[in-house]
Formats: structure tokens, sequence, C-alpha cells
């Protein structure tokens, strides 16, 4: 048997070695030819006999002077055709292995391409094959007499471990259920037969690769040498001439049926229209670039976000409509754009808004309000159609090509309002406004779905595979719970709030409910909730769903997401690394009921959202304990930056939040930038009494937005109204690793009356420092305790200082291996450390072995802090400490600030330790 992922051979016949058309017809006479039914390269479908070695016969013989016809093949069972061929004259099967116990059995044409026996795995198993001996601990599906039991027995596979069958769909659903570990199948085969079984061709991830194959057309011994090299000449010739895009026609038959290959044909555009794809620096990046990079990554194509072209949004559409193989994105689908184009999503949101500014006082009621101003709109965009479909007259609709553009032509008065999307808006003022926040959202136009488009020429087979693709990226979990879908918006997004649709009473009524019916039938209601009926999902608001866990956390039911069924969750959890399942289990157990808070998607809008989930342990009539659970979205209560909308009482953690969060924005945007937006009295670093003051380490102040006639001036010697040297003060704890000062200062919310305040400094680099302050903080916040006691501090200093020293005694490897050991040395009294590279990437976390390899550079806590990407800075300039939030597991995950300390190994690594402030004087297994 013969399948596998497909590679373009080497080494053609030069063109003048090709034999004549005539010949060719000579030697060609009376030939038979067998194959198989083994899609995607010989298969029948809808009574017509498709795949790669089909199309590609045609195409050789058609160069030799006679097309064979699909209808000339003779679709047989294997066994009888490689017998025919055996035996039989001016017969040819393909498609046929060649190994050396049949190579003098035949004559051979090729080769067809070269295929690869895989072993598939499911993803939520976590299996990892490093070496052959690896494999003797699983238990493997093969094919009855299929070449791969062979491979995997020279491997030195134990036959015993073997599930043999005849019919590969059988195995997939041994796979799938749990029955054996690994399936041994070509990858491309694999991939096809596990879609009519699953629904999903990428149900299964690749974990380990057999030596190649390869796959020839086969001749009768008997059959001329001359005609055997008429074929092969014929066949060199279709894989060496290229058209004008340099593309074979061998390659575009591969392309065809493998989307590995066809998707890395493909012209990839988009526009300039952050977050979603946008220029930086050298790069385009974006939610949607590095959705596109998971689904190559997923499928196997040789791209990148390097194969990524900008290109005015109208320009996109142009070359999309015409036929040149481009994939174009992230486009709105509408009913005018619909019959253009292939479409492969959604794989987001979007709303589209329109912004005025603040100071215009504009009021928009109705669409019929919407005539009495100029609107601006990036030209081709959906915001044209939104507005004309909601009466707006073409006259007041004011085109521009880019999203900056438009946000100049606001800015100077050219126009009233500016339609973009919400998030494309926001990121363009921030990057480009005067003053960011001059701006406002004053009416809504439509909430759209994004997609990927297609050109028409495209084949179906591979918009097909490109959206199971995606839908895996979304919805497949890994070893840790968590898809690659939800990592690339948590990176870029983070987790937002959603607008509560129904209340939190309608969540417990609904669990109740559920639970009634358990305990009257479970089996019944268990079938009723999958099938996704009343009232276990509500049909107008899907949001509103029940799902229920046995007691070892084998999800039972799930009327939103039926594929999760009789999948286990212990030990998963949410993109932060909340196990969140089970706290669940632990606290119905404990006390029958209650809540958990955590992150996940909306099963409507897609992006990740906090949601809190209310639980309860139910006896089901099968005499087996349930956790009946339904959740609800939270509603926000803090706005953007995850700061309060009037900070009048901000508390020491958003205090601390606050100057992190300025710390990254200076080390990303540079000093220039930063001071510029520190000193913005509207700015986004001046939210209610919060704002960031800046000083050069000689006592210079550098950024101090309500006191502007200060810049500039050395404050180095100046005193509070105690006599304190507070300048001084300030510089020196934000050198020592920052951290809390208590001074006297004039409060300029309160006609500057002299008030004690309490702020919060670190050093940006060598040369300057920031920080902030609140008044009226109680002395005994538990934050400041912690911060300001100078054994807690050393004490973390010193065991990240001992780490770095074992590190550069004993080797980075060694050090990795005894930091992630639960026994090691480096565990101790609570203290454990945690090592990164500058990428963000984890390489020790012993609490948390799942991560290990895992990015988590966008990890944010509450109040917005990427803390990873904090620590990266902080280490980087030599070693500092920071506060954040993270979920303790000490106690059942619960969400706490902490405090840890950070320092650089050398320039690809660095270290850490923590400790909870709920522990005061004490550590915990912290990260």
């Amino acid at each position: 048997m013969l399948l596998g992922a497909l590679l373009p051979t080497a080494g053609c016949l030069p063109e003048s070695e090709a034999v004549s058309a005539d010949q060719n017809n000579i030697t060609m006479l009376n030939l038979t030819y067998y194959t198989e039914q083994l899609p995607p390269y010989n298969y029948m479908d809808n009574g017509t006999l498709k795949g790669i070695s089909i199309d590609l016969l045609e195409a050789v013989t058609e160069k030799m002077g006679k097309k064979v016809t699909r209808e000339e093949i003779k679709l047989v069972p294997w066994t009888e055709g490689y017998k025919t061929v055996l035996t039989q004259n001016n017969t040819v099967l393909f498609t046929t292995v060649r190994v050396p116990e049949r190579e003098q059995s035949f004559k051979w044409v090729g080769p067809i391409y070269t295929y690869t026996n895989v072993l598939f795995a499911r993803p939520d198993r976590g299996i990892t094959i490093e070496r052959p001996e690896d494999l003797n601990r699983y238990r493997i599906g093969v094919i009855v007499d299929d070449i791969a039991v062979q491979q995997l027995l020279d491997a030195g596979v134990n036959e015993s471990q073997l599930v043999q069958e005849t019919n590969a769909s059988v195995i997939v659903e041994k796979l799938d259920n749990g029955e054996i570990d690994l399936w041994a199948y070509p990858e491309a085969a694999g991939r096809y037969i596990t879609e009519q079984v699953t629904g999903n061709s990428y149900s299964f991830r690749v974990v380990y690769t057999l030596p190649d194959r390869e796959g020839y057309y086969v001749f009768n011994k008997n059959t001329s040498d001359s005609t055997v090299m008429s074929f092969q000449q014929a066949l060199d010739a279709v894989k060496q001439e290229k058209d004008a895009t340099g593309i074979s026609t061998y390659e575009r038959i591969l392309g065809k049926y493998i989307s590995s290959i066809g998707l890395s044909q493909l012209n990839y555009l988009t526009e300039e229209w952050a977050p979603f794809n946008y220029q930086k620096d050298e790069n385009v990046t974006g939610i949607s670039v590095e959705i596109l990079e998971a689904v190559f990554k997923n499928i196997g194509v040789n791209l990148s976000r390097a194969d990524v072209r900008i290109v005015p949004l109208e320009e996109g559409f142009q070359t999309a409509q015409n036929n040149t193989s481009t994939v174009l994105f992230s486009i709105a689908c509408t009913p005018e754009r619909e019959p253009l184009y292939k479409w492969a999503g959604p794989f987001t949101k979007a709303s589209f808004i329109l912004y005025a500014p603040v100071s215009n006082n504009i009021t928009i009621s109705s669409p019929e309000d919407l005539n009495q101003y100029r609107i601006g709109v990036v030209q081709g965009s959906i915001e044209n159609n939104l507005l004309t479909s909601q009466g707006v007259t073409a006259s007041q609709i004011v085109n521009g090509k880019t999203p900056e553009d438009l946000l100049r032509m606001l800015e100077e008065s050219q126009i009233d309002l500016w339609a973009t999307g919400d998030l494309a808006g926001r990121n363009q003022m921030l990057q480009t406004a005067a003053d960011p926040n001059a701006y406002e959202i004053v009416y809504t136009l439509s909430e759209n779905d994004l997609y990927y488009i297609f050109s028409k020429d495209v084949p179906d087979t591979l918009v097909s595979a490109f959206q199971q693709t995606l839908e895996n990226v979304r919805n497949q979990k890994d070893a840790q719970g968590v898809s690659d879908y939800e990592r690339i918006i948590y990176r870029n997004l983070g987790a937002g709030c959603a607008q509560q649709t129904f209340t939190d009473d309608a969540v417990v009524k609904l669990v109740n409910i559920t639970s009634a019916a358990v305990e009257k039938n479970a089996s019944e209601t268990f079938q009723r909730i999958n099938a996704g009926e009343a009232p276990y999902r509500d049909a107008k608001d899907p949001a509103l769903y029940t799902f229920v866990y046995d007691e070892n956390l084998t999800i039972v039911a799930h009327a939103d997401n039926v594929q999760v069924v009789g999948k286990n969750f212990k030990g998963k959890t949410d993109v932060t690394g909340k196990p969140f399942r089970d706290e669940i289990l632990e606290g119905a157990l404990k006390n029958g009921t209650g809540w958990v808070d955590y992150i996940y998607m909306h099963p409507v809008q897609m992006n990740l959202y906090y949601k809190t989930t209310y639980y309860r342990l139910t006896q089901g009539s099968d005499g087996k304990s349930y956790i009946v659970c339904s959740g609800n979205y939270k509603r926000c209560e803090k706005q953007s930056e995850g700061m309060p909308v009037n900070n009048s009482s901000a508390s020491p953690e958003e205090l601390v939040a606050f100057v992190e969060k300025a710390f990254e924005y200076a080390h990303i945007h540079g000093k220039e930038a930063a001071l510029r937006e520190f000193n913005n009295q509207t700015g986004k670093f001046v939210d209610g009494e919060l704002y960031i003051f800046a000083y050069d380490t000689n006592g210079t102040t550098l950024a101090l937005p309500f006191q502007p006639e200060i810049i500039g001036n050395n404050r180095w010697n100046i005193t509070d109204a105690n006599g304190n040297l507070y300048i001084q003060n300030l510089i020196d704890t934000a050198q020592s690793g920052g951290g809390f000062v208590w001074y006297l200062y004039a409060d300029p919310a309160e006609n500057f009356t002299v008030k004690q305040k309490l702020s919060y400094v670190m050093k940006v680099d060598d040369n300057w420092i920031i920080g902030a302050g609140i008044y009226n903080s109680s002395e005994n916040s538990s934050i400041v305790t912690v911060g300001t006691d100078p054994q807690i501090r050393e004490r973390l200093k010193s065991f990240v200082g001992e780490a770095i020293d074992y590190a550069n005694e004993s080797g980075k490897d060694a050090a990795i291996a005894e930091f992630n050991n639960q026994n090691g040395t480096f565990i101790r009294d609570g203290l454990y450390i945690y090592a990164f590279d500058y990428n963000g990437t984890t390489l020790a976390l012993p609490y948390q072995p799942e991560l290990i390899g895992t990015d988590l550079s966008g990890l944010q806590d509450p109040y917005g802090v990427n803390y990873t990407r904090v620590e990266i800075f902080l280490a980087q300039q030599g070693g500092d400490f920071l506060f954040y939030h993270y979920y303790n597991p000490a106690r059942n995950m619960t969400l706490e600030p902490k405090m840890s300390y950070v320092q650089k190994v050398d320039d690809t690594w660095w270290l850490g330790a923590g400790t909870y402030i709920e522990d005061l004087n004490q550590t915990t297994q912290t990260r």
C-alpha cells in the first residue's frame, strides 16, 4: 500500500531527449491500466476517477501524444491489480511502492512521489516520540500487510504492540476513542480518511515520521524497454517544464490534492489594518497573520509572515477577482462580496463604528442623522457598504487610502466622522494621533465576522483544507488544554469583558433544572444536552448552555461543543495556566456548589472573555456522581488598560500595575515617545489621580504632566514638608530594584493641597526612572508591607543569585533540568526557580511542566500588565523586582498579587522567583 506526503523530484532529463509523439503513440498501444481506491492519490468520487496519479497519468500520456482517459483505467482491489500486472503482458499498475523485494518483478517509471508513513496521535494526549525506542510504550494501529507493519518491526516495535485491522476507518475510530494510542499511515491519505470518519482531517497530529518510500507506475516485466523509457521521459518533462510563475504541471497536480503544497503556491495579501494585520518594523504582523501562520504550521505549509504582502485594500480585491491564486484577509462578508470569492472562516469578529472628536459633541440617534456629516472611509472597505445600506448618500462619503490618511483628515476637520473598526481605529490613534483620547465612538454601524477570501481559481479542496485547519487552530486543545487560537487572541488582545445578556440567576436556574433532570434520567438528559436541545442551550442566547463532568473530569455532556464529550480535562488549564476544572471538581466535592472564575472562548463572539461558572454536585439516576455546570461571561467593571474610570481611590495594586505598564511602554516605544505620552494631560498615562512622573538619575524632571513648568528643572535637593529628600529617595529606590516610597506632596486634584502620598518607582534604564503615586492609601496595605520588607526582598534576590551561580557552574542544560526537578535543590521553603528565554518561551516551571516550551510573552494579569514581557525587560537591564497577579496553586489557583525578582543569566535566558503577597513573610510555590 502506498501513500503519503508528496515532494517534487529532481534530476529530470533534458528536453532534447524527449521522445517524439509518433514514437510514443506506437509504444502506448494495447496497454491496460489498473489502480486501487486509495485517496487522494487514486480514487473514485461521484463516479469519476480522481487523484494525483490519475491526473499525472493524463498529463504524461497527453505529452506522449495519446492521452489516456479516466474511463480506460480499471479500479480494482489492490491484490487483484498487483497479481494481474505481475502475470499479464501490456499491463500497468499504480501507485506501487518500490522495494528491493519487488525490483525484478516489474519495470518501473517514476517516482510519482515520495510518500511517508507517519504516526498520528490525538493532540490532547501530549504524546512525543523522539526515537524508535519510544514506540514500544504505545498501542499502534496498522493495516494488515501494509508496509508500515514491516517498517515498525524494523524499527524494533514488538509485534504485540500492533493492533492490526483491514479497514483504516476502524483504526481512526479506535484512535479517537482511546482504544489505541497511535496510527501508522501515510499522512495525506490519513488526513483524507480522518475527515470521512471525524469530519475534520486535522483531528490528529503527526508525532513521528517513518523512513520515506517512493511510489511508481509499474509495468509488466515483458513490456518493451522503449515503452518504459518513453513514459519516463514524458514524466520527467512534466516535472521539469514550468509556467510563467515558475510552477510545473507536476507541482500543480500535487498542489490540487496536497494542501501543504497547494497552499504554498498561493499569493497572500492583506491591508494595513491593526491590530488584525499591519506592518511592524520589517514584518507583517497582527492577529490574522498569527492565525495564518498557525494554519501553515498545522497543515505543513512552508510559508511564514514573510510571504504576506501589504497592499491597499482596493488593490487586494482587484487582484483576488482576477483568478490569480490569491488569498486576501481580513475581510468582512457582505452579500455583494460573497459570490465574488471563496471564503474560509470566520476567525474573529470586528465592530464597525464611527469615531468623532469629543469636542464636536456629535450625537447620532438614528441612521437618518448620518447624512448631516462628512464620513471618511478606506476606499473599497466594508464601511462603504455599511454606510450606503443605512441610507448615507455618496456625496457624504469621503474615501481615503489608509487608516492613517483618514485619521489625519479627521484631525484637520476635512471629515466629521471616521468609519472604521473599533480596535483598528483605536490602534491607529495610539500610533499617530496627537491626542488618542480626543475621540469617541458615536455610533455602531455593524458587527461582522472576518474571513480569509480566496480567488475563484483556487481549488475547492484547498479552501476546504484551509477551513478545516482554521477550525482546528481554534478548537483543538494542546496537552495543556489550550488552543493555538486562544494563545494568539490572548497575546494580542488579552481577555475582555462581555456585556451580560442574561443574569447569574438564570445560570443557577439552568444548573438546577439540569441537575433535576440528571437525577431523574441521566442517560436521556445527556443525549438531549449533547443535541443542544432546550432548555440546556438557549436558542436565543447560545452563551447560556449546560455542560457536565463526571468525577474524573471527563466531559459526559456539552450543549455547545459535542466534540469534547468523552475527553478528560483533569489538569487542563485556561490560557493563563489556571486549572479551573480541577478547582470546580474540588469545590464540588467539598462544598457541593460554588462559582469559579477563568478565561474562556465566547461561543458567539469567538474572542476570549472573563467567565464565571456555577457548578453543582449531582447524583445521577445511574448512581454515579456528576458535576453540572453553566456559566456567564463577566461584565466589565473597569475600562481599557484594566484601570478604573475614576481613580479617586486607586489601590496600591492598581498603582503598581499603572507604573509597570508605563515601564513596558517606555521600552517598546523609546524614551522620546514615552516622555511625550507621559507629559500629555489627556494621554493614556493620566487616569484620575494616577499619572506618570519621570526623572533622570541626577534629579532632572523629565515628565510631570500637571506641572509642565518644572520640566527640565533639577530637583535633587528638594524636600517635602517633613524635610525628606524625597526625589533622592525615589531615585535610590528605583535604582535598588524598584519599590514604594512615602512622602508629602501637593495633590493637583485638590488645588495642590499637601497630603501624604505613596509612590511606586521603577528604573527604566541606567539614565532615568519613572513612577506614579496615590493619596489616602492605607499604611497597612499588604502589598506595601511585603514590597518594603528588606528581608523578603533579599531572600528572593539571594535565591535567584544562587541559581545563577549554579547555572554558570553546571551549564544551561543541567541547570534547567535541576530547576524543573520538583525534588531538586532549588525547591525549598515554598520557593522555586522559573526560567525563560528573551522571547518569553518557558524553560523551567517545575509545578506547571505542561507549559515548558510555551510562549508566555503575551500573558496579562487582570490589571493589563504583560508581566512576562516586563520581566524580560527587567532581566535584560540586570535585574529588578516586580508585582503582578497570578493564580496561586497552593490556594486552589486563586488569583492573587505577588512579588518576584528576576535577573539575567546571560544573553540567552533569565531566571526568577517570587512570593504571593498574602503570604507576607512566607513564600509559596509560585509563577
